[in-house]
């Protein structure tokens, strides 16, 4: 007699049984190991934005001083834009206005420059219009009007319409809180579909005929209202500093679109995409991951582009340009050459082709 042990075949009903309960186990070990680890993975909170912001005496608001009368001597530089050039969680002094009135003060017997921040949160290009109307009320002797990305917007973007744009009503079940590790998943899947939402709203703005021709139609307004006046007007062109400014930053073409307008409207343009050229983005962000806006290091950079090109196209007395200037400052005493020459040579070099490169 045949006393082999024959091996038992499981049924399909078996079978489907023994994987499910694989699979139920699996993601309860999962969700454990995710409540468990996932707390002590997270960054610990901190900030380094001041603790109390400095503004003058005679602001009514968070912005620079209140129109005022020009002492005589005086070149006076207005900058008109809207939360770039306002600059959110900074210190007003920190911001590229006030960065650049620094730098053309540091010879002393030279004429006094004055660079005034009139940058108000939330604003387009075509509210932007009446703020320039304003601007040229006090007598200037150069315009500055900064340029973001999104100021082709019809309207700002309120809080419940970002929401409706980017934010999915599938993040809000209650699943997701219950069961956290499929929550992380959900939240990832989340931000990669938010991100190709916010590129292809930014891209719109421009292909858009409605709001294309309405941003057209106010730096025409712009521009009239400078000539009027026998203003000097120059634009600089903010990037994004949502993604990486490289070869992959998918808003060259809008820089482009821009470069085109400023261009037939005779407006010289300062854009910054090289300058930011493959510098984290984190090290450019006011409350990185969380507010894109630029930091004291963006503004900073800003500031030292507009400085270049205002030399190089002669939009200042010479004797306000910084007359000091050196390649490094890690002591006391430098190898580099001083001297104004230096604009005449490198101003333009640095303002449109220096790149930050990884060592």
């Amino acid at each position: 007699m045949d006393y082999t042990t024959q091996p038992t075949r499981l049924s399909f009903k078996n079978k489907l049984f023994l994987a499910l309960f694989g699979l139920v186990i699996s993601a309860l070990m999962l969700e454990v190991a995710f409540r468990v680890l996932a707390p002590g993975l997270k960054p610990k909170r901190w900030s380094d934005r001041p603790y109390a912001y400095f503004i003058p005496s005679d602001s009514r608001t968070l912005q620079d001083r209140l129109p005022h009368p020009k002492d005589p001597g005086t070149f006076r530089i207005l900058v008109v834009g809207d939360s770039f050039t306002f600059g959110p969680h900074l210190q007003l002094n920190d911001t590229f206005p006030k960065k650049l009135e620094q730098m053309l003060n540091l010879n002393p017997a030279a004429p006094r420059v004055e660079v005034i921040n009139r940058g108000v949160c939330g604003v387009s290009t075509e509210v932007e219009v009446e703020l320039v109307r304003e601007a040229l009320k006090e007598q200037p002797d150069l315009l500055v009007l900064e340029i973001t990305l999104n100021d082709a917007e019809t309207l700002p973007l309120t809080k419940a319409k970002r929401a409706e744009l980017f934010e999915a009503p599938w993040m809000k079940w209650r699943i997701f809180t219950i069961w956290r590790s499929l929550g992380f998943v959900a939240q990832r899947l989340h931000n990669y579909q938010t991100v190709g939402r916010h590129i292809e709203y930014y891209n719109q703005l421009f292909k858009n005929p409605q709001t294309l021709q309405q941003f057209d139609t106010a730096l025409t307004k712009i521009a009239i209202l400078a000539k009027g006046v026998q203003v000097p007007i120059l634009a600089m062109v903010f990037p994004l500093f949502d993604f990486p400014v490289n070869n992959n930053y998918p808003f060259h073409e809008i820089h482009t679109v821009i470069q085109k307008s400023l261009a037939a409207h005779a407006i010289t343009e300062v854009d910054l995409l090289m300058a930011y050229k493959n510098i984290p983005p984190e090290r450019l962000q006011v409350i990185p991951g969380v507010d894109n806006h630029p930091n004291e290091i963006a503004h900073r950079i800003a500031a030292e582009r507009l400085l270049a090109v205002l030399a190089d196209q002669h939009y200042l007395p010479e004797a306000v340009l910084p007359s000091r200037i050196f390649r490094q400052r890690e002591g006391l005493q430098s190898k580099s050459s001083p001297g104004v020459a230096v604009w005449s040579r490198a101003a333009h070099a640095v303002a449109h082709t220096t790149e930050h490169t990884e060592n």
